[in-house]
């Protein structure tokens, strides 16, 4: 790789974290489901590759042996893979990215042939010429007539696509039902009430507190993560961060709408007082709160509900989530985040090799078909979960947006559904609307930023929002927008 990329990366990458707004797990990842439909022949499986043609690819990101069920899983796809093409071999490893580790491997020629990443990495990755392009074979594949439009534009640069989208997540609100019982925040009926703003929301919060004695709302500080829900908070109350004017991007999250949101997480703890009393918080806190009865909400992905269930032994009937309310900025300003996990390609990768690993995709239920493997994959993948008592029945976003694939998903997950459905109802009409992606430019940059603003008005009642956001935006244009120009 040229040195001049090298640099540009390193640059680019500078003082990013590990864990992100787009990882999780998974992200959210999407759930599965499922249908039957017609094959159309520009999506069914391919066999360009010469069976006398011998090839050898490897791929990250395979669940790992102290995952029982999902290695096991894993492990007889690829024994079916290996038997259908037996001129391919395929390695897989469980190293996922990171951005310490990614570097060198790029820098030195050594991705694997697909890996992974999350939705904000892929700019950078791009720029520095680290993956390969993948257009023309997304378009052979038949798979750029079934993608999620939204993702897709995430994953394309100048009309081309870099990465296909494997799972993606919307924030919505993670929310205890039995605590908004003992608070008295429920219907006729018994069932939980849903907040429809941000002032409501607030109020609701502190009503669990003063009536349970429990924390009524968990904010994240650290880890990036503080900063990447401020972002989506702010949104809510018409607040921009970055704007492209006049051939250059500029910083204005000072604006009165992103010193409101501010303002409303302060008062969080110091008007509301609804805030554990442990203030440098990550999720890796929430899973743990929530897991054990010790706090009622948190802005949260789908793909979470399962961390309280199986590390803290949460009695699933007690997950519910609802669709972000909406925010000053009323149901036209409204914005949902939208993240996720991407495969990208080593830009070493040959036309063959990738080929080789869209057919492994479509071993392991990637494909926007839902035939009968297709269909036995997912309902593998629901049986494995259900075995260990995970959530399963609420849907996600999907990297296949609507159509035989999407149905199908749903389908499964909601028959073998173990929760009551209405307790997520909320959020499968309301969470999965008004999307947007993660910011473009520094973006972990940014959340780190701005994690240091978020602790400071949670610690010091005197903290003045105005002057904050202006020193941020100060700091974060010289020291990034600038450099990008």
């Amino acid at each position: 790789m040229k040195k001049r990329n090298i640099a540009l990366f390193c640059g680019l990458f500078l003082l990013a974290s590990q864990l992100t707004g787009c990882n999780q797990t998974t992200s959210v990842q999407p759930e599965k489901e499922e249908l039957k439909v017609e094959q159309t022949q520009d999506t069914t499986q391919k066999e360009d590759i010469k069976e006398e043609q011998e090839i050898k690819v490897s791929v990250t990101d395979f669940p790992k042996e102290t995952d029982p069920e999902r290695y096991a899983l894993a492990k007889k796809q690829l024994d079916e893979y290996h038997a259908k093409y037996p001129n391919i071999t395929l390695e897989p490893t469980d190293w996922a990215y990171d951005i310490n580790s990614f570097l060198p491997k790029a820098a030195s020629g050594q991705l694997p042939t697909m890996y992974g990443t999350w939705f904000t990495e892929v700019n950078k990755i791009v720029d520095a010429g680290y993956a390969a392009d993948i257009t023309d074979i997304v378009k052979e594949w038949g798979y750029d007539k079934y993608l999620d439009p939204n993702m897709l534009e995430v994953l394309s640069k100048d009309g081309r696509i870099y990465g296909l989208p494997i799972g993606g997540y919307s924030v919505g609100v993670m929310y205890n039902t039995d605590l908004f019982k003992q608070a008295g925040l429920v219907d006729d009926g018994g069932n939980a009430l849903i907040p429809q703003n941000f002032e409501e929301m607030a109020q609701f919060a502190q009503t669990i507190t003063e009536k349970t004695g429990v924390p009524g709302f968990f904010f994240p500080t650290k880890s990036n993560q503080g900063g990447w829900m401020f972002t989506t908070l702010a949104w809510n109350f018409g607040a921009e961060f970055e704007t492209f004017e006049d051939g250059k991007w500029k910083a204005v999250f000072n604006s009165p709408e992103a010193v409101q949101a501010l303002q409303y997480i302060k008062d969080l703890r110091w008007k509301y007082d609804v805030l554990p009393d442990n203030l440098l918080v990550d999720y890796g806190d929430f899973f743990k709160y929530f897991g054990t009865g010790q706090v009622a909400m948190a802005f949260s992905t789908l793909d979470w509900l399962n961390s309280p269930v199986v590390d803290y032994k949460m009695d699933k009937d007690l997950v519910g989530m609802f669709g972000l309310p909406v925010g000053p900025a009323g149901e036209e300003g409204r914005g949902v985040l939208m993240g996720g996990t991407v495969r990208m390609f080593s830009p070493n990768a040959t036309p063959e090799e990738i080929d080789a690993v869209f057919k492994y995709l479509e071993i392991t239920g990637y494909t926007p078909n839902a035939d009968p493997e297709v269909e036995k994959t997912l309902q593998e993948t629901v049986q494995a979960d259900l075995a260990i008592d995970k959530i399963v029945g609420p849907y996600g976003l999907s990297p296949w947006g609507s159509g035989p694939r999407r149905e199908a998903e749903i389908k499964i997950l909601t028959e073998n559904a173990n929760v009551d459905m209405s307790q997520f109802e909320n959020y499968l009409t309301h969470g999965m609307t008004d999307l947007r992606p993660e910011e473009p430019i520094a973006t972990q940059e940014l959340y780190k930023l701005l994690d240091s603003v978020v602790q400071t008005v949670l610690t010091d009642e005197k903290a003045d929002p105005q002057k904050l956001l202006d020193q941020a935006v100060a700091e974060f244009q010289a020291n990034y927008l600038d450099k990008q120009q």
